[in-house]
């Protein structure tokens, strides 16, 4: 039979020592001890049933001649068989090998005397021997066994530090079998340890029942794996289905784990469910993209800088307003390319400053920025200080062209001269009316009178002709007063079908813009989906322009300015509400306002025309207008307007000091009913 052999490096050699052992090596060896006194009883107290198994022995029993020696009645606590007559031993089964441990040569005699062949004989010196290997089996044990505790006890410390973390873990054997995973990894997956311990990564990861690249999936453990025993450990994000059906989406980190020599022997993955930060990062391209389309298609210009100037933001608008182009401005340019950098620093003093508003914003401030080509462009900017963490990092500013604006506040200024004009022309007209009615009679008289001096003198040709140039040029004074009547006659201009709600959004866009407006905030509630009403829109806009312009001025240029609309179907009629919050109108003037010519604006600043013309175009609309205020301050103007109206009942004298039932005839003095074609205007109030 080929002998085992164990090879040994001894120390300071470098050959090798071959032990060659025979068949009884493998067998056990059942001793029987002679000499029952305190060797006896240590070398049954090291040789417990443990160590006898490891070392392949069995202790029968022990004889002395002193029943009441240590070792003996310990071996009788044992239940071994013990005997004060060596020859008893002799009849144990399959005995041999006997130790001697009494030292005397005569107890050695008999037990040579006595011993059956094939039992082996080992004295007290022997003994000795067998003593010191007991003790080094027994250090080895204990060696080995704290080694083991040792790495039982990391092994243990290990896998709690894994429990302790919030990814989930997986250790896996170069086969695919699973060595252990923490706590997360059971939990997130609804598993247990012994079910999934020795069983395959892809089965406890992913529940398949074969490879993943079996699968038609990426199995990155596997193609990556001798990337890893040269580079490391990786990371990658895989995406996956779960058992829902849903998209998954993992951060995967796998390492190599090596052994003492080097030698790659298991991997351990760590992973995380990032499907939230995934799914948060797509809807944050989205959102960044629109976003960007809003910026983009946004038709001012906006920008935005750094705490350096710098432009990190150059939309179209200002493409347009500027000619730069973002590209070249953000690359190349700089704030100043366009900003007068003065204006700037003042701008950005104000936003720091809450003595010019909110603190960190700019009200609309009036200003003018420079073209590539180097003209000169007004705008109106507001812009806003950008932080993070109470930190300025950067500022936006939103830039408005004021070209068309101020092309329209031009043309409302025109409009407005021609309303003083138009004002004008009214007064006259009303002076014509009354001066046609009190040149009337007179006319007639002398028609009369010129008549029958032509029948009294038809027989003197010498004045006949006379006479009737004095009756036609009577004639035409007649007809130049039937003129100027006539021309004091005007009703509704032109009537058309419009939304209330773009009538009041027109005049507001019209006024918003304007300083008197600035420091101004305008709330709308309009109900939806009311229907559309008639009447002569430039009119109606008139209205509207003037009550707005009153309240911002009763407000001092600071307020709110609150208009409600709704629609009552009951009695087919809208109700317009507008509100300030100024200090109400006072009590011994609420009488007063309607009529004309009444103001409390200093000389020049108003004609006291505003609300009387209001009221006159609000009544020729067939409504009825009327104000409050509260006792807290503020004034509520009321107006009611019909859905429809008869414009023949609208047919009212549009200049005072006309009474129609003396067909031009009376002249009665001042009434109220005052209206006149117009396009919206300014600002004529109370």
């Amino acid at each position: 039979m080929k002998p085992s052999s164990i090879k040994k490096e001894t120390e300071g050699f470098g050959d090798s020592v071959r032990l060659i052992r025979g068949k009884q090596a493998r067998s056990s060896l059942n001793v029987a001890i002679v000499g029952g006194g305190k060797a006896c009883s240590n070398l049954l107290k090291v040789l417990d049933k443990d160590r006898q198994a490891r070392l392949k022995m069995k202790i029968l029993g022990v004889a002395d001649r002193n029943p009441k020696a240590p070792g003996l009645c310990y071996a009788r606590e044992l239940n071994l068989l013990t005997t004060t007559n060596i020859r008893d031993l002799s009849d144990l089964d399959g005995l041999n090998l006997i130790i001697e441990l009494t030292g005397s040569s005569k107890v050695r005699e008999e037990i040579a005397k006595v011993t059956p062949p094939g039992v082996s004989i080992i004295d007290h010196m022997g003994a000795r021997l067998l003593w010191d290997l007991i003790q080094i089996e027994t250090e080895k044990y204990e060696l080995e066994r704290e080694n083991l505790e040792k790495k039982e006890k990391g092994k243990k410390y290990s896998q709690t530090i894994l429990d302790s973390l919030p990814y989930r873990i997986m250790v896996v054997n170069l086969d695919f079998t699973v060595d252990t995973v923490n706590l997360t990894f059971l939990r997130e997956f609804h598993l247990n340890r012994e079910n999934i311990l020795e069983s395959h990564c892809y089965e406890a990861r992913y529940g398949l029942d074969k490879r993943c690249k079996e699968t038609g999936s990426i199995c990155y453990l596997e193609d990556r794996l001798e990337d890893m025993k040269e580079k490391g450990s990786f990371s990658t994000i895989k995406e996956y289905m779960d058992e829902n059906g849903e998209t998954r989406f993992d951060v995967i980190t796998v390492a190599p784990i090596f052994d003492e020599q080097g030698e790659m022997v298991q991997m351990l993955e760590a992973s995380r469910d990032v499907t939230d930060r995934i799914m948060l990062e797509h809807e944050s391209q989205k959102s960044n993209s629109f976003f960007q389309n809003v910026i983009q298609s946004t038709v001012d210009g906006i920008v935005v800088i750094d705490t350096k100037g710098n432009v990190l933001i150059f939309n179209e608008g200002m493409e347009n307003l500027t000619g730069y182009t973002s590209t070249g401005i953000m690359e190349e340019g700089h704030l100043s390319s366009f900003y007068n950098m003065d204006v700037a620093r003042e701008n950005m003093r104000k936003m720091r400053s809450d003595q010019h508003g909110l603190l960190g914003k700019l009200n609309p401030t009036s200003m003018s920025i420079t073209t590539k080509d180097g003209k000169e462009v007004p705008v109106t900017l507001s812009a806003s200080i950008i932080t993070i963490n109470d930190k300025e990092v950067g500022s936006v500013g939103v830039f408005t062209d004021m070209r068309e604006i101020l092309k329209m506040r031009k043309d409302l200024e025109d409009a407005h001269l021609q309303l003083v004009q138009s004002e004008k022309i009214a007064s006259v007209g009303r002076m014509a009316a009354g001066v046609a009615h009190e040149i009337n009679n007179p006319l007639a008289g002398a028609l009369i009178y010129a008549e029958l001096l032509k029948e009294e003198l038809q027989n003197d040709p010498r004045y006949l002709n006379d006479i009737q140039e004095v009756i036609n040029q009577t004639l035409r004074c007649k007809r130049i007063v039937a003129e100027l009547l006539e021309f004091s006659r005007q009703s509704i201009g032109q009537t058309s079908s419009f939304s209330l709600e773009y009538l009041i959004n027109q005049c507001l866009n019209l006024l918003i813009n304007q300083v008197l407006f600035q420091d101004i905030r305008v709330t709308t509630e309009i109900e939806p989906d009311i229907p559309e009403m008639a009447g002569d829109m430039g009119q109606l806009q008139q209205v509207f322009a003037n009550l707005f312009i009153n309240a911002a001025h009763a407000m001092e240029e600071k307020g709110m300015l609150k208009i409600v609309a709704n629609y009552q179907p009951d009695n087919s009629r809208f109700i317009i509400k507008v509100s300030d919050t100024g200090p109400g109108i006072p009590v011994e003037l609420r009488d007063k306002i309607f009529d004309i010519f009444f103001t409390t604006k200093p000389v020049g600043k108003g004609t006291g025309l505003g609300l009387s013309i209001t009221q006159n175009i609000i009544q020729l609309h067939g409504g009825t207008i009327g104000f409050d205020c509260p006792p807290g301050g503020g004034t509520t103007f009321t107006i009611e307007l019909p859905l429809e109206f008869d414009e023949a009942q609208t047919d009212k004298p549009v200049f005072v000091g006309l009474d129609e039932s003396t067909d031009h005839s009376v002249f009665t003095g001042l009434n109220d009913e005052l209206s006149e074609r117009s396009v919206f205007v300014g600002s004529d109030e109370l």
